[in-house]
């Protein structure tokens, strides 16, 4: 049986960190707010929602002693049958360990930026926002086109709905800069999206 908190960032403290074994720290932004406190409790495992940036250096920035395991935690990819996973230090038996006493299956990826799902998912939005640039489809038709095309449960744009604007966007922004490779750059009419909604 599991006892779950859920807390908000600022709301986190150190006698939280005492009674818990297991924190999943969905912070997406550029730093984690608590970073240096959990280097005051080792014994504490981290799952790292690391999609924007690697595992690796996370770890490297703060110095962990903890046992730390980047996951997709996009809004509207975690709550799926798996959990899509990056480690480092982590030997994959001690994840196949706490996934059993989670009750959770897992995949295991690359620890690079944008890991597998968000990494593709993000490409394809800002491929359909290239097609609507150009004028070839609009919004709607792309989405039903690539559900009834591909078999996808939602469109891009719907797709982008449920992660946000501002996700995708720093997610391809983070994947170019890591990379510097053209297909990571963000279309012109999604990059003025995201700018109207910051």
């Amino acid at each position: 049986k599991h006892s779950i908190i859920f807390k908000n960032c600022t709301e986190l403290s150190h006698q939280d960190l005492e009674s818990v074994e297991i924190v999943f720290d969905f912070d997406i932004g550029s730093g984690l707010p608590h970073g240096k406190l959990y280097i005051q409790h080792p014994e504490v495992i981290l799952f790292l929602n690391s999609v924007k940036t690697t595992l690796l250096k996370l770890i490297k920035t703060y110095n962990w002693k903890n046992t730390a395991i980047g996951f997709n935690g996009l809004p509207g990819m975690f709550n799926r049958p798996l959990l899509e996973l990056t480690c480092n230090q982590t030997n994959e038996n001690t994840i196949q360990k706490l996934c059993a006493k989670l009750n959770t299956d897992y995949r295991l990826v690359k620890d690079r930026v944008g890991m597998v799902t968000p990494r593709v998912v993000c490409m394809i939005i800002n491929e359909a926002f290239y097609t609507v640039q150009e004028g070839t489809a609009i919004e709607s038709d792309i989405d039903l086109a690539m559900k009834l095309g591909t078999n996808y449960p939602k469109g891009p744009f719907e797709m982008l709905t449920a992660i946000g604007i501002r996700n995708v966007y720093e997610l391809l922004n983070s994947m170019h800069r890591d990379t510097g490779e053209e297909r990571y750059k963000i279309c012109p009419q999604l990059k003025n999206l995201y700018l109207q909604q910051s």
